[in-house]
């Protein structure tokens, strides 16, 4: 066993074609974990993004985008948001191992990852992060969701329908009645209503975090290099609703949802549905639904959101939460100390004015 690894800022046209395909074909990748994210993602100008590869001999046995973060001192944070990716549960302790070595040498001082671990594989996955020195984040530091709920699709349509809870299909006929319809979402024109239906209804809802959801045409690029779709419901032609999905190895995952009309009717649930028939038709065998709470809501619009959910009655999804460990323990002490702290002050300003 000869194990190889290589961090880089930019790949070649060779290397792009063969870690994109690894990513791509993972039953364990993610959207974040692609090629095209780092091009989409919202823009900071402390952060930037690196390729790293794990070899054994001439095979690829792991993969990651990785999301930097610029500290004092020269040293910056790592974040594997989904990742890292391998195709085989077995070699994750070993990519693990690679990865620390390899960004503790480029000057990482605290990495985080999130592999999107599933089904059988969870326990031994989750072993190996714990045998890496890897450990859960604090509840309140948590940035992505590690319970999601999921709505299977490899069946005939009318049975997917006819799992929904009797209140979404009532909803959906309501829709229906109401003369509210589901477009795709095609031309430049569709996507500036996209991203005025986005910003409408982030207006309305300030406290809906989209700090990390790219705007109408990063979800555009996504899906083109994904696969996937964006969707607009309108009533009597007046556009009242979006959606998108990007697919994801064998399934399609939740990106956006805006809804801004609330007289009677609501376009989120055909909007939905649509998005799940499209998915079912590229051959996905479930959509997920982008995260159900771990425990009891936090709030009215959190509940809101899970009372809306769970009409689809999904299955419930869970993964391992995002996990840290100190590369460089003096480094990652002292300036991590005093960004949890700097967090924790700007968190009560805005709490309480």
């Amino acid at each position: 066993m000869t194990i190889r690894s290589h961090l880089a800022h930019r790949l070649d046209s060779a290397q792009v074609s063969h870690v994109a395909a690894f990513l791509r074909d993972s039953p364990f990748g993610a959207y974040q974990q692609s090629l095209a994210w780092p091009l989409v993602a919202p823009r900071n100008s402390r952060r930037d993004w690196r390729y790293f590869t794990a070899f054994d001999g001439d095979e690829l046995i792991g993969a990651c985008v990785v999301r930097t973060t610029r500290l004092a001192l020269g040293a910056w944070l790592g974040t594997v948001q989904r990742g890292p990716v391998v195709h085989d549960p077995a070699r994750l302790g070993l990519v693990l191992t690679e990865l620390r070595r390899t960004l503790r040498r480029a000057g990482c001082c605290s990495l985080t990852i999130g592999p999107r671990v599933r089904g059988r594989a969870l326990p031994d996955m989750a072993e190996a992060m714990r045998a890496s020195g890897f450990a859960p984040l604090p509840g309140h530091e948590q940035s992505l969701h590690h319970v999601t709920g999921i709505v299977w699709l490899d069946k005939p349509e009318e049975e997917v329908l006819a799992g929904f809870k009797q209140r979404t299909r009532r909803a959906l006929r309501q829709a229906e009645k109401a003369g509210i319809t589901v477009r795709t979402a095609e031309s430049a024109d569709d996507l500036a209503t996209y991203q005025r239906l986005l910003d409408a209804f982030h207006r309305a809802r300030p406290d809906y975090d989209r700090s990390g959801q790219p705007d109408a045409t990063g979800q555009a690029q996504l899906i083109a290099a994904l696969g996937g779709a964006m969707l607009i419901a309108e009533r009597d032609g007046v556009p009242i609703g979006a959606h998108a999905f990007v697919r994801q190895a064998d399934e399609a995952i939740w990106l956006s949802l805006a809804t801004v009309d609330r007289d009677g009717a609501s376009p989120g649930y055909p909007l939905l549905w649509a998005g799940m028939r499209q998915a079912r038709a590229m051959g996905a065998v479930g959509y997920d639904l982008a995260g159900l709470p771990d425990g009891e809501p936090s709030d009215p619009g959190e509940a809101g959101r899970l009372q809306f959910k769970a009409g689809f009655a999904p299955h419930r999804r869970q993964m391992p939460p995002m996990q840290i460990a100190a590369l460089d323990p003096l480094r990652h002490a002292m300036l991590l100390g005093a960004r949890r702290a700097y967090r924790t002050v700007r968190r009560l300003r805005r709490a309480y004015g």
